[in-house]
Order: C-alpha cells, then structure tokens, then sequence
C-alpha cells in the first residue's frame, strides 16, 4: 500500500459502503477520495444557503443529519443522512439552491468541487447515472 492510498482509505472506506460510490470503478473512487475536502459544521450551521449564489460543490454527508427545506414533503423538511448527496439539482443547473441547508446537529460533509464533479460525471457511468436520476 503506498502513502497515498493509505491516506485516501478512510475516505475510500466510507464510499465503498455507500450508493453509489460503492458501484463505481475503483479508479473512480480513488479519484472521488482524492478530490473530497471534509467540512465541518455545528448543530444549526447553515451549510448552503440561497442568498450564497450558484453552487459550487456536491456534499456528500459523512456524519450526522442535515435538513433541507422543500416543497412536496409533508412538513416541508427533508433529513438527509450518511451517504446522502446534496444539493444535486442546484449543482447540475449551476444555480442557487431554493431553500437552506443546516446541519441538526454536528455535522462531518465530503465537499467536492464543481470541476471536479463535472469530470468524474464524464468518466464514470455508475456516478452519472445516480446523480442524473436523483432529485434532492
């Protein structure tokens, strides 16, 4: 194992247990490892907000609960949990996100670029397809 695999295996770890990062090829994980930065933020922290702008980032939920407020859910708030992606649709629209994201409490988050999203939605069929088809 060399040092940079060995660095990249907690974040390796984690994707492999989560769809769909768990489906894709394993150069398209260690690309996706190599390219996460980890965000922390504290309970009630605004992760995204929609007075920030276009967004520039995937979020990959590493630990803890984020709420996302939304139409077309009973209370108007969706929980998203560990392995969740956010926020998909502002990110392939290159928009504002329509309402706040927070964390519920603590909150660990995988950050990945727009650039670099954008390539591995070129390389890699498995990220392509989920992200294509999900609507967060």
């Amino acid at each position: 194992m060399t040092d940079s695999t060995r660095a990249l295996k907690p974040a390796l770890t984690f994707l492999q247990q989560h769809i769909p990062f768990c489906r894709m090829l394993p150069a398209h994980q260690e690309y996706l490892a190599m390219h996460l930065e980890q965000v922390f933020y504290a309970e009630n922290d605004a992760i995204i907000l929609p007075q920030d702008g276009a967004v520039e980032s995937l979020y990959i939920l590493k630990n803890g609960c984020v709420s996302g407020e939304t139409d077309g859910f009973a209370d108007g708030v969706k929980i998203l949990n560990t392995g969740q992606c956010f926020p998909i649709n502002a990110l392939l629209n290159q928009r504002a996100v329509n309402s706040p994201y927070r964390a519920v409490k603590t909150v660990i988050c995988y950050r990945l670029t727009q650039s670099n999203f954008e390539y591995l939605m070129q390389q890699s069929l498995i990220f392509h397809d989920f992200i294509s088809g999900e609507k967060i």
